[in-house]
């Protein structure tokens, strides 16, 4: 960094501050100070963060400028003489015209472990975000020791962009394709690939194909696990790619009937209250694989992937590790950002959240009880409500595909189940795409949340029911909504759905009486199938996924022999 004479960095920010919590817990490092590599002078200041946003200045000095190497580290932080400092930011102003080479949190504590890294990225036809993706790490590969090898498993049409086609010229990178199996499919090659390889790794880390990544929190991740006194998973954060400082989730847990609770979710990066989020470690249930660090150990203990194609195969995992004793850690400051979900309509996708779900369920019930026969219902109910037929008949599909079990449902391989699913879903007609109006048309608003409770909600939906049943609808939008829309917000009108962050592109969504009555009725007779079957049909699921998550099941999907 060049600075002006008078000029200030204040590196308060999500990426550089030091979160002494975490290290606290997860490691003993015991003392940190600042590494500085610099031509001109400097102050440095660092200041330490308490509980209840109190700050304290731990470090004051100058780095004169006949020390252009100040490599010795300037001490700013003991554990034993101040245990409440939370999180570490420095300071920068130069006293005349400077240069930064370095400046760096050190400690004297040696690693305790040397950490060797694979990472697998599984890819279907995103060729753009994931040239920039390899881009970034082919450096890793010549300067940074632990990183041993890229495993990319391309599942989609055969590379076009120039620097995917030249992958075969560097060394380090494999590139191996496959039928499409989906992201289990493709990240349970990655671990396969890793477990057989000939020079083992101690870590594995998956990352998906549509985020952008900065290669130096991969190197972060390194640097924290060699400092680990035990075995985790580490996670990372998913930021919005087109707010890109919004968070979007950075973890994950699992409540009752199974609903998501993500960490952070809708926080702004820009609001440093925003990082007292962290001021305390904890573990999750899950963290999505947009970034995810699994011990290798921890592979082998849990096994591979379920074959789910697609959603909630991290969520299965993460529970399989914390059932393994293996803690999940989402360490602040592992950021990737992430192609967001508010503008992806796809309603087969819903298929999948909702199988997999039951089938997780199933396969955990120590975990929390099977859902309801109103939780399964309501999936139906809540996209029927906001016109998404299509969503609707998914889940219809995915409860009948649950309740017919694992000899049924995957019988066939991930690919042709899915063509099976997409067939029978574009049987129904797609929304119209308006593009002819101005984003400002209509009010723009972002999805509602409300907690009216189960009672609530069954009375608000036969209200809405009742509602797009009896009055006639002027089928004239009057509202422009982003992400899910809500029942209770929508109360049965015409609207539209944004498919870019500026709405210049929308699905019109409006009420099809007859449509929702008749898929209505069969959700009805669905729940109470459901209610009789559900148990059952846990019990087959439960006993196969053994098998279906074994070496053997991921060999036949990929056409590969295997003993």
């Amino acid at each position: 960094m060049h600075l002006a004479s008078g000029q200030k960095i204040i590196a308060d920010g999500f990426f550089n501050c030091l979160y002494l919590a975490w290290w606290a817990t997860h490691t003993d490092i015991g003392r940190v100070g600042l590494r500085c590599r610099a031509t001109g002078r400097l102050a440095l200041r660092v200041i330490g963060h308490r509980a209840g946003g109190k700050r304290v200045t731990l470090l004051d000095c100058l780095v004169p400028d006949d020390h252009p190497e100040f490599r010795t580290p300037i001490w700013a932080w003991d554990r034993c003489s101040a245990p409440d400092i939370l999180r570490l930011h420095v300071e920068v102003t130069a006293l005349d015209t400077c240069r930064i080479d370095e400046l760096s949190f050190v400690t004297l504590c040696p690693p305790l472990r040397d950490v060797s890294l694979s990472i697998g990225i599984c890819t279907f036809n995103r060729e753009d975000l994931l040239a920039e993706t390899v881009a970034e790490l082919i450096p890793l590969l010549g300067t940074e020791p632990a990183l041993r090898r890229i495993i990319l498993v391309n599942q989609g049409k055969s590379f076009s962009h120039p620097i995917l086609t030249s992958l075969h010229k560097t060394a380090g990178i494999r590139v191996i394709r496959q039928p499409n199996r989906g992201g289990s499919g493709g990240f349970a090659r990655t671990m396969i690939e890793t477990l057989d390889a000939a020079e083992p790794v101690t870590h594995h880390l998956i990352m998906d194909d549509d985020i952008r990544v900065d290669a130096r929190v991969v190197q972060r991740a390194i640097r924290f696990l060699c400092y680990c006194a035990k075995d985790i998973a580490l996670g990372g954060q998913s930021i919005d790619l087109e707010d890109r400082l919004r968070l979007h989730e950075a973890g994950a847990m699992v409540g009752k009937d199974w609903q998501f609770h993500p960490f952070g979710n809708g926080a702004s990066l820009a609001n440093r209250k925003c990082l007292e989020l962290w001021n305390n470690s904890f573990e999750v249930d899950y963290n999505g694989w947009w970034f995810c660090v699994l011990p290798v150990s921890a592979i082998r203990q849990a096994g591979l992937p379920a074959p789910f194609f697609l959603h909630n195969d991290d969520v299965d995992y993460g529970l399989r590790l914390k059932e393994a004793g293996i803690p999940l850690v989402p360490l602040p400051g592992l950021g990737v950002w992430h192609a967001s979900i508010l503008y992806k309509h796809v309603g087969l996708a819903i298929y999948y959240d909702l199988r997999n779900l039951l089938i997780m369920a199933s396969f955990h019930p120590g975990f929390a009880r099977l859902p309801g026969i109103l939780t399964v219902l309501g999936w139906t109910m809540f996209n029927l409500l906001v016109h998404r037929y299509r969503a609707g008949l998914s889940c219809l599909i995915a409860i009948e595909d649950y309740l017919a079990g694992p000899d049924v449902t995957f019988a066939i391989d991930g690919a042709l189940r899915n063509r099976i699913v997409r067939d029978r879903v574009q049987a129904l007609t797609a929304p119209e795409v308006w593009t002819d109006h101005g984003p400002k048309s209509f009010p723009l608003v972002q999805p509602l949340s409300y907690r009216v409770g189960i009672a609530g909600q069954v009375v608000a939906f036969a209200a809405i029911f009742l509602r797009i049943i009896l009055v006639p609808s002027t089928g004239k939008p009057t509202i422009v909504f982003r992400g899910r829309p809500e029942p209770l917000a929508i109360f049965g009108r015409s609207y539209l759905r944004a498919l870019d962050p500026a709405a210049t592109r929308c699905f019109h969504l409006r009420p099809r009486r007859i449509l929702l009555i008749l898929l209505t009725v069969r959700a009805l007779i669905l729940t109470v199938r459901y209610q009789l079957e559900g148990k059952r049909a846990a019990a087959r699921w439960q006993e196969a996924m053994p098998a279906l998550c074994s070496r053997g099941r991921w060999a036949q999907e990929f056409g590969q022999a295997h003993d």
